[in-house]
């Protein structure tokens, strides 16, 4: 008996030395989140406006609308966007050209948020291949397509690179699901950048889009794909992507310019 009272009380004292640790997650303000690019391709251009959401809260789109939205070019022209959907804003006169340098103004909630970017020239695509990847694990086997986009790098510094995966037409992959590069390492070479989908089928159609962006835009996708990978949610939480947008928006706003390629897969 004596023995039981002595485990009694011991394992009293173990549960009064447990307390319960509420973690202060701190909320923030939301902010202006400005998604969208001009491109030297046939509009409209699209212009998304959206706020923010406190980290582990659950993922939301909240579209800003009523907001003013103006983009307008070095040469003076000035083009109002049209709000065709919640939070979605459309160009109607202006029409991307290489060298322009493009400045958004939006009103929003009695705030201003501007940015501004500068159409780069394109990079042609030299070839486009594919080979078929076979993968065995025990008794059975896949296989997938994987595509290769080959470009060659100008003789001269300065440029940044996204990629965009079409099959069928359907986007597949977005900037932010592939590899972007800068050619720090780079001037003057011959560059080969795989994509693999385990969506792409005998007789597909897929184009592959090569993005140039400006430093900003580089900087923005870089540090959006840290952001997304970055762990469980028992880690810190991630910082923001690096934005161009003013006053504490964030997000991005650029002028990109494509060059494209399609192959069919036999």
């Amino acid at each position: 008996m004596r023995k039981l009272l002595a485990l009694f009380f011991l394992l009293c004292g173990f549960y009064s030395c447990t307390e319960v640790i509420t973690v202060d997650l701190n909320s923030t303000s939301p902010k202006v989140v400005v998604e969208g690019f001009i491109s030297n391709r046939p509009g409209p251009d699209t212009i998304k406006l959206t706020t923010t959401t406190n980290y582990f809260e659950p993922v939301g789109v909240n579209p800003v609308s009523g907001a003013k939205v103006v983009i307008s070019d070095n040469t003076g022209h000035a083009d109002t966007l049209h709000e065709v959907a919640p939070g979605k804003y459309l160009t109607s006169t202006t029409t991307g050209k290489i060298g322009y340098t493009y400045y958004l103004t939006v009103v929003a909630s009695g705030k201003t948020y501007t940015a501004y970017s500068t159409m780069p020239d394109t990079v042609s695509i030299d070839s486009m291949s594919y080979a078929i990847r076979t993968s065995r694990f025990g008794p059975n086997s896949t296989s997938s397509y994987v595509v290769t986009c080959s470009f060659t790098d100008p003789s001269f510094a300065g440029h940044y690179y996204g990629f965009r995966l079409y099959r069928n037409g359907e986007i597949i992959n977005n900037i932010v699901d592939n590899r972007v590069i800068d050619d720090k390492l780079l001037i003057g070479t011959a560059q080969h950048v795989k994509f693999r989908n385990d969506a792409l089928l005998l007789g597909d159609s897929v184009r592959v889009d090569l993005v140039c962006m400006d430093k900003a835009g580089f900087d923005f996708f870089n540090t959006l794909k840290t952001t997304l990978n970055a762990g469980s949610p028992f880690s810190a939480p991630p910082a923001n992507p690096i934005s161009n947008i003013s006053n504490g928006g964030a997000g991005y706003f650029g002028a990109q310019s494509f060059r494209s390629r399609t192959l069919q897969l036999q």
